[in-house]
C-alpha cells in the first residue's frame, strides 16, 4: 500500500513539473533587414516557469568571425547565451553552424515575433512565425 501512495504521489509531483513547461517546435525563420548581418534560424522555443529558452542556430562563412553585443526577442533583453560569448569575437569552424540557446525572461508562448542582433556592423533581425499546424 505504502508504494502505491508514493507511485501515485510521484505522478502527480511529476504531472505539476510538466504543466510549467512546453516545447514548441516548427518555427519558420525570415530575415527583416537586408542584407541580414546575422544568419539565425530558430530550431525550438523552451517555455519555462522561471525563462523562455530559444535554441537556434547562427550560420556563417567558415574561418570567419563575428560578434553579437545585444538579442532581444520581442522587446525583451536575453539574460543568458550559450555557444557564444556576448561582447566578445567568435569564429565559425569548418562546418559554419553555432549552436545556441538565447534565454530570455519567462514569457508567454508566441505565434510570431522578431528577433534583434546588435553587432558592431549594426542592427540585424529575423522574423520568427508558428508554422501553421
Amino acid at each position: 500500500m505504502k508504494k502505491i501512495v508514493s507511485f501515485a504521489a510521484a505522478a502527480v509531483m511529476s504531472c505539476g513539473f510538466m504543466a510549467h513547461s512546453a516545447v514548441e517546435r516548427n518555427f519558420e525563420t525570415h530575415p527583416v533587414t537586408s542584407p541580414s548581418i546575422v544568419d539565425f534560424k530558430v530550431d525550438s522555443i523552451d517555455y519555462r516557469k522561471n525563462l523562455t529558452r530559444v535554441y537556434g542556430s547562427l550560420t556563417g562563412r567558415p574561418h570567419t568571425s563575428g560578434r553579437i553585443d545585444r538579442v532581444t526577442l520581442g522587446g525583451m533583453e536575453c539574460t543568458d547565451i550559450d555557444g557564444i560569448d556576448l561582447n566578445r569575437y567568435y569564429q565559425w569552424e569548418d562546418d559554419g553552424v553555432i549552436l545556441v540557446e538565447i534565454d530570455f525572461p519567462s514569457m508567454k508562448p508566441i505565434r510570431e515575433a522578431d528577433i534583434q542582433f546588435s553587432t558592431p556592423r549594426g542592427e540585424s533581425g529575423v522574423k520568427v512565425a508558428a508554422k501553421a499546424r
